[in-house]
């Protein structure tokens, strides 16, 4: 989400290794925080739909589909 971070795959990274999906968006994390930080609103929510929109994209899906099927990949 930063454009100086050296991970070039954070998203894939942030859901399979650090449960990324388990967070519930309760805004428990930001009520708790002795520094006020707006975690779930600054960067929870905004790398989950990242997440979402690469994995559950219908275009890229059905661009994968026809990618394997004529041998591109």
């Amino acid at each position: 989400m930063h454009p100086l971070d050296i991970l070039k795959n954070r998203k894939k990274k942030a859901q399979a290794e650090h449960g990324l999906g388990m967070c519930n968006i309760t805004k428990c994390c930001t009520e708790v925080c002795p520094e006020h930080i707006k975690i779930t609103d600054n960067a929870i929510i905004p790398m989950k739909e990242r997440v979402v929109d690469e994995k559950y994209d219908p275009v890229r899906w059905l661009g994968s589909k026809i990618r394997k099927r004529e041998g591109i990949v």
